[in-house]
């Protein structure tokens, strides 16, 4: 019965995944995700596979696993297996729970564009293709302040690979819905997060 709930669960993540993807293929406009709704949890977060550098996979699967936060010390790499080779993509990692914990503000821990869907389709590479703009930063959670989520939320870059973003000038109080407002990201496309305590 449980494995028979476990599959029942992973297809229907799959339909919904599936549905978003044709809805937005069928757009010509630009759709973003509402920020709010990615914090409701996995069910909202699908498709993205991140794995360390030591071979931990964070996915559909496990999504907001509990892990020690030297698992992901270093980049870790990101894999999207429906990624359109002809297309470009940013990630954006964030921590939804960084003190002081304002709505819609995150600590920023990554931007990287110019992604190839190429590069989200590879198997053996260590670290993804891109450029970027905000280097990674692994997470750190301060002692006493709980379990932290680490969203990676990836989006499809409507202008290829010309996506020029501005960099916030500092990681804390990242203000994500102001900073997709204008630019041409769709999504996000694809998801996952994990959770680290200190």
């Amino acid at each position: 019965m449980g494995n028979q709930s476990a599959v029942l669960s992973m297809i229907w993540k799959l339909i919904s995944l599936l549905i978003f993807i044709a809805v937005c293929s069928a757009s010509q406009q630009c759709a973003t995700v509402d920020i709010k709704s990615l914090l409701e949890g996995c069910d909202r977060l699908l498709g993205l596979n991140i794995t360390s550098v030591g071979g931990t996979m964070v996915n559909d699967h496990n999504c907001d696993v509990l892990l020690p936060k030297q698992v992901f010390i270093e980049e870790p790499l990101f894999q999207y297996i429906l990624a359109d080779s002809k297309k470009f993509y940013t990630i954006v990692m964030v921590d939804p729970d960084a003190p002081p914990q304002l709505e819609g503000e995150f600590y920023l821990h990554m931007i990287k564009s110019n992604i190839p869907g190429l590069a989200l389709k590879a198997k053996e590479t260590v670290k993804t293709v891109g450029i970027d703009y905000r280097g990674y930063k692994p997470p750190t959670p301060p002692r006493g302040s709980g379990a932290h989520r680490y969203m990676n939320l990836l989006y499809e870059q409507e202008d290829g690979n010309n996506f020029l973003p501005n960099v916030p000038s500092s990681r804390g109080r990242f203000h994500l819905a102001n900073w997709l407002r204008g630019k041409n990201l769709c999504g996000p496309v694809a998801a996952t997060q994990f959770r680290v305590q200190y």
